[in-house]
Protein backbone atom coordinates (compact mmCIF):
# COMPACT_ATOMS: atom_id res chain seq x y z
CA UNK A 1 0.00 0.00 0.00
CA UNK A 2 1.33 3.57 -0.86
CA UNK A 3 1.46 5.66 2.34
CA UNK A 4 -0.89 8.30 0.51
CA UNK A 5 -3.54 5.63 0.33
CA UNK A 6 -3.29 4.93 4.29
CA UNK A 7 -6.56 6.24 6.31
CA UNK A 8 -4.99 8.44 8.61
CA UNK A 9 -8.35 7.95 10.92
CA UNK A 10 -6.77 4.64 11.31
CA UNK A 11 -4.02 5.93 13.16
CA UNK A 12 -6.18 6.72 16.32
CA UNK A 13 -7.33 3.69 16.09
CA UNK A 14 -3.90 1.97 16.17
CA UNK A 15 -2.41 4.26 19.14
CA UNK A 16 -5.36 3.09 21.33
CA UNK A 17 -5.01 -0.59 20.22
CA UNK A 18 -0.98 -0.69 21.05
CA UNK A 19 -2.16 1.07 24.60
CA UNK A 20 -4.99 -0.91 25.44
CA UNK A 21 -3.70 -4.26 24.25
CA UNK A 22 -7.10 -5.31 23.37
CA UNK A 23 -9.99 -4.81 20.86
CA UNK A 24 -12.13 -4.39 23.83
CA UNK A 25 -10.46 -1.79 25.73
CA UNK A 26 -9.52 0.02 22.78
CA UNK A 27 -13.22 0.52 21.95
CA UNK A 28 -14.07 1.99 25.28
CA UNK A 29 -11.21 4.20 25.13
CA UNK A 30 -12.34 5.34 21.24
CA UNK A 31 -15.87 5.31 22.33
CA UNK A 32 -16.58 2.70 19.20
CA UNK A 33 -18.25 -0.80 19.28
CA UNK A 34 -15.97 -4.00 19.45
CA UNK A 35 -16.85 -4.63 16.29
CA UNK A 36 -15.92 -1.08 14.75
CA UNK A 37 -12.65 -1.63 16.61
CA UNK A 38 -12.37 -5.56 15.37
CA UNK A 39 -12.85 -4.12 11.72
CA UNK A 40 -10.89 -1.18 11.91
CA UNK A 41 -7.92 -3.62 13.18
CA UNK A 42 -8.38 -5.90 10.54
CA UNK A 43 -7.68 -3.19 7.73
CA UNK A 44 -4.48 -2.06 9.86
CA UNK A 45 -2.94 -5.52 9.60
CA UNK A 46 -3.59 -5.60 5.85
CA UNK A 47 -2.15 -2.42 5.01
CA UNK A 48 1.08 -2.89 7.75
CA UNK A 49 1.36 -6.46 7.05
CA UNK A 50 1.31 -7.59 10.37
CA UNK A 51 -0.94 -9.33 13.09
CA UNK A 52 0.11 -6.30 15.46
CA UNK A 53 -1.88 -8.17 18.58
CA UNK A 54 -1.53 -11.91 19.13
CA UNK A 55 -3.36 -13.86 21.59
CA UNK A 56 -0.78 -15.75 24.75
CA UNK A 57 -2.84 -17.91 26.36
CA UNK A 58 -5.77 -15.66 27.44
CA UNK A 59 -3.98 -12.35 27.27
CA UNK A 60 -3.56 -10.46 23.93
CA UNK A 61 0.35 -9.39 23.96
CA UNK A 62 1.59 -7.12 21.13
CA UNK A 63 3.78 -8.19 18.19
CA UNK A 64 7.78 -6.91 18.10
CA UNK A 65 6.42 -4.71 14.93
CA UNK A 66 3.50 -2.92 17.33
CA UNK A 67 5.90 -2.68 20.16
CA UNK A 68 8.28 -0.52 17.49
CA UNK A 69 4.81 1.16 16.07
CA UNK A 70 3.99 2.82 19.87
CA UNK A 71 6.11 5.47 20.10
CA UNK A 72 6.26 6.40 15.90
CA UNK A 73 2.30 6.98 16.00
CA UNK A 74 2.20 8.93 18.82
CA UNK A 75 4.68 11.13 17.16
CA UNK A 76 2.75 11.02 13.59
CA UNK A 77 -0.58 11.95 16.03
CA UNK A 78 0.92 14.87 17.94
CA UNK A 79 2.31 16.10 14.47
CA UNK A 80 -0.97 15.68 12.60
CA UNK A 81 -2.70 17.66 15.40
CA UNK A 82 -0.36 20.23 15.44
CA UNK A 83 -0.38 21.31 11.21
CA UNK A 84 -4.48 20.77 11.51
CA UNK A 85 -4.51 23.32 14.92
CA UNK A 86 -6.69 26.65 13.28
CA UNK A 87 -4.54 29.90 13.40
CA UNK A 88 -5.71 31.01 16.84
CA UNK A 89 -3.87 28.23 18.54
CA UNK A 90 -5.27 25.61 21.04
CA UNK A 91 -8.83 25.03 21.59
CA UNK A 92 -8.98 22.59 24.63
CA UNK A 93 -12.90 21.76 23.87
CA UNK A 94 -12.10 20.30 20.53
CA UNK A 95 -9.04 18.27 21.56
CA UNK A 96 -9.17 14.62 21.22
CA UNK A 97 -6.17 12.85 22.63
CA UNK A 98 -4.74 11.46 25.16
CA UNK A 99 -1.66 12.09 27.87
CA UNK A 100 0.13 10.02 29.57
CA UNK A 101 2.09 11.07 32.72
CA UNK A 102 5.08 9.38 34.36
CA UNK A 103 5.09 9.98 38.24
CA UNK A 104 4.80 8.34 41.73
CA UNK A 105 1.52 8.25 43.64
CA UNK A 106 2.25 11.38 45.98
CA UNK A 107 2.67 13.23 43.45
CA UNK A 108 -1.03 12.06 41.99
CA UNK A 109 -2.59 13.33 44.95
CA UNK A 110 -1.41 16.08 44.62
CA UNK A 111 -1.96 17.39 41.14
CA UNK A 112 -4.59 14.96 39.45
CA UNK A 113 -7.50 16.18 41.46
CA UNK A 114 -7.62 19.46 40.17
CA UNK A 115 -5.98 18.72 36.86
CA UNK A 116 -9.08 16.18 35.99
CA UNK A 117 -11.48 18.46 37.34
CA UNK A 118 -9.97 20.92 34.81
CA UNK A 119 -9.87 19.18 31.77
CA UNK A 120 -13.17 17.93 32.80
CA UNK A 121 -14.48 21.01 32.50
CA UNK A 122 -12.59 22.87 29.56
CA UNK A 123 -11.27 19.85 27.50
CA UNK A 124 -13.40 16.53 27.99
CA UNK A 125 -12.24 15.21 25.28
CA UNK A 126 -8.59 15.25 26.88
CA UNK A 127 -7.82 11.62 28.66
CA UNK A 128 -5.06 11.28 30.91
CA UNK A 129 -3.22 7.71 31.71
CA UNK A 130 -0.56 7.59 35.02
CA UNK A 131 2.44 5.90 34.64
CA UNK A 132 4.49 4.78 38.23
CA UNK A 133 7.94 5.71 38.43
CA UNK A 134 9.84 2.94 36.76
CA UNK A 135 12.62 4.42 34.95
CA UNK A 136 14.54 7.52 34.58
CA UNK A 137 12.95 10.58 32.76
CA UNK A 138 14.36 10.19 29.37
CA UNK A 139 13.57 6.96 29.05
CA UNK A 140 9.65 7.47 30.07
CA UNK A 141 9.75 9.90 28.13
CA UNK A 142 11.18 8.15 25.21
CA UNK A 143 8.44 5.07 25.99
CA UNK A 144 5.52 7.27 24.91
CA UNK A 145 5.45 9.79 28.59
CA UNK A 146 4.39 13.33 27.31
CA UNK A 147 5.77 14.57 31.14
CA UNK A 148 7.75 13.30 33.78
CA UNK A 149 7.45 14.35 37.46
CA UNK A 150 9.38 13.61 40.39
CA UNK A 151 12.65 15.23 42.21
CA UNK A 152 15.58 16.10 40.99
CA UNK A 153 15.69 15.03 36.83
CA UNK A 154 19.10 15.08 35.68
CA UNK A 155 20.33 17.27 33.75
CA UNK A 156 20.37 15.80 30.28
CA UNK A 157 20.55 17.23 26.78
CA UNK A 158 17.25 17.12 25.32
CA UNK A 159 15.40 17.41 28.46
CA UNK A 160 13.70 20.41 29.51
CA UNK A 161 12.72 20.72 33.61
CA UNK A 162 10.21 22.71 35.31
CA UNK A 163 9.68 23.82 38.78
CA UNK A 164 5.87 22.84 40.17
CA UNK A 165 5.56 23.26 43.93
CA UNK A 166 7.63 22.89 46.95
CA UNK A 167 6.64 20.63 50.24
CA UNK A 168 8.36 20.06 53.32
CA UNK A 169 7.38 17.34 56.16
CA UNK A 170 5.14 16.65 59.11
CA UNK A 171 5.10 13.74 61.09
CA UNK A 172 1.74 11.61 62.30
CA UNK A 173 0.76 9.60 64.77
CA UNK A 174 -2.84 8.04 65.80
CA UNK A 175 -5.00 10.68 67.64
CA UNK A 176 -4.98 7.89 70.77
CA UNK A 177 -1.74 7.62 70.79
CA UNK A 178 0.24 7.76 74.19
CA UNK A 179 2.08 10.71 72.89
CA UNK A 180 -0.75 12.49 71.20
CA UNK A 181 -1.54 15.24 73.58
CA UNK A 182 1.90 16.48 74.04
CA UNK A 183 4.84 17.70 72.58
CA UNK A 184 7.02 15.12 71.48
CA UNK A 185 10.44 14.91 71.68
CA UNK A 186 13.00 13.88 69.56
CA UNK A 187 14.35 10.74 72.27
CA UNK A 188 10.27 9.87 72.17
CA UNK A 189 10.35 10.41 68.43
CA UNK A 190 13.52 7.78 67.90
CA UNK A 191 12.12 5.68 70.39
CA UNK A 192 9.17 4.83 68.16
CA UNK A 193 8.87 2.35 65.54
CA UNK A 194 8.46 4.33 62.72
CA UNK A 195 7.05 3.49 58.98
CA UNK A 196 9.26 4.75 56.00
CA UNK A 197 7.92 5.51 52.77
CA UNK A 198 10.58 3.99 50.21
CA UNK A 199 9.79 4.35 46.39
CA UNK A 200 12.78 2.72 45.68
CA UNK A 201 12.06 -0.32 47.98
CA UNK A 202 15.48 0.67 49.61
CA UNK A 203 16.49 2.29 53.34
CA UNK A 204 17.48 5.70 54.04
CA UNK A 205 15.79 8.99 53.01
CA UNK A 206 15.73 12.19 53.89
CA UNK A 207 15.38 12.00 57.12
CA UNK A 208 17.94 8.74 57.38
CA UNK A 209 20.88 11.53 56.16
CA UNK A 210 20.17 14.41 59.11
CA UNK A 211 20.02 11.86 61.72
CA UNK A 212 22.68 9.90 60.72
CA UNK A 213 24.46 13.44 60.63
CA UNK A 214 23.82 13.72 64.04
CA UNK A 215 25.04 10.51 64.90
CA UNK A 216 21.43 9.02 65.68
CA UNK A 217 19.34 6.64 64.08
CA UNK A 218 15.29 5.00 64.15
CA UNK A 219 14.17 2.33 64.62
CA UNK A 220 11.77 1.27 61.13
CA UNK A 221 9.33 -1.57 61.51
CA UNK A 222 7.22 -0.58 57.98
CA UNK A 223 8.97 0.10 54.90
CA UNK A 224 6.14 0.39 51.92
CA UNK A 225 7.15 1.87 47.98
CA UNK A 226 4.02 4.04 47.91
CA UNK A 227 2.84 6.99 49.98
CA UNK A 228 -0.64 6.47 50.02
CA UNK A 229 -0.85 3.53 52.11
CA UNK A 230 1.65 4.76 54.66
CA UNK A 231 -1.17 7.18 56.81
CA UNK A 232 -3.86 4.39 56.88
CA UNK A 233 -0.83 2.00 58.42
CA UNK A 234 -0.30 4.50 61.17
CA UNK A 235 -4.23 5.34 61.98
CA UNK A 236 -4.02 1.28 63.13
CA UNK A 237 -0.83 1.08 64.95
CA UNK A 238 1.32 3.14 67.09
CA UNK A 239 3.85 3.78 64.53
CA UNK A 240 5.09 6.91 63.67
CA UNK A 241 5.18 8.18 60.11
CA UNK A 242 7.20 10.92 58.65
CA UNK A 243 4.98 12.03 55.01
CA UNK A 244 4.92 14.99 52.86
CA UNK A 245 2.73 18.12 54.11
CA UNK A 246 0.50 17.23 51.04
CA UNK A 247 -0.14 13.59 52.00
CA UNK A 248 -0.80 14.46 55.51
CA UNK A 249 -3.06 17.29 54.75
CA UNK A 250 -5.10 14.75 52.53
CA UNK A 251 -5.41 12.17 55.47
CA UNK A 252 -5.31 13.65 58.64
CA UNK A 253 -8.71 14.07 59.41
CA UNK A 254 -10.04 11.47 57.62
CA UNK A 255 -7.60 8.54 58.76
CA UNK A 256 -8.24 10.35 62.57
CA UNK A 257 -3.85 11.52 62.75
CA UNK A 258 -2.32 13.82 65.42
CA UNK A 259 -0.47 16.23 63.25
CA UNK A 260 3.39 17.70 64.52
CA UNK A 261 6.63 19.21 63.31
CA UNK A 262 9.27 16.92 63.39
CA UNK A 263 11.65 16.99 66.06
CA UNK A 264 14.76 17.99 64.46
CA UNK A 265 14.98 19.78 61.22
CA UNK A 266 14.71 17.77 57.75
CA UNK A 267 15.17 19.86 54.42
CA UNK A 268 12.19 20.25 52.19
CA UNK A 269 11.83 19.15 48.77
CA UNK A 270 10.45 20.37 44.90
CA UNK A 271 8.88 18.46 42.68
CA UNK A 272 9.42 19.54 38.51
CA UNK A 273 7.84 18.15 35.55
CA UNK A 274 10.20 17.37 32.30
CA UNK A 275 9.48 17.08 29.09
CA UNK A 276 11.64 16.31 25.56
CA UNK A 277 12.96 19.05 23.89
CA UNK A 278 11.54 18.23 20.46
CA UNK A 279 8.08 18.72 22.16
CA UNK A 280 8.63 21.99 23.67
CA UNK A 281 7.75 24.14 20.90
CA UNK A 282 4.09 21.86 20.46
CA UNK A 283 0.85 23.92 21.18
CA UNK A 284 -0.69 21.29 22.06
CA UNK A 285 1.83 19.96 24.42
CA UNK A 286 2.37 23.59 25.77
CA UNK A 287 -1.37 23.66 26.67
CA UNK A 288 -0.99 20.76 28.88
CA UNK A 289 2.19 21.09 30.83
CA UNK A 290 0.33 24.81 31.74
CA UNK A 291 -2.70 22.64 32.82
CA UNK A 292 -0.18 20.74 34.83
CA UNK A 293 1.13 23.28 36.56
CA UNK A 294 -1.68 25.52 37.25
CA UNK A 295 -3.03 22.87 38.67
CA UNK A 296 -0.24 22.19 40.98
CA UNK A 297 -0.68 25.15 42.61
CA UNK A 298 -2.26 24.87 46.26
Amino acid sequence: MHVMDFDLNLLKTLDALLDARGVTRAAKQLGLSQPATSHALGRLRDALGDPLLVRVGSAQVLTERAEALREPVKEALRRAELVLLPPEGVQPAKLNRGFHLNLADYTELAILPRLVERLSREAPGVSVTCRPHVQGPMEALGNGAELWLGVNPPDQPGLVVQKLFSDSYLCVIRKGHPLARRPVTLKQFLGLSHVQIAPGGLPGGPLDDVLTARGLSRTVSVRVPHFLVAPLLVARTDLVLTAPRRVVDAFADFAGLHVFEPPIRLPGFTIQQAWLARHHADPTHRWFRAQVKDASRE
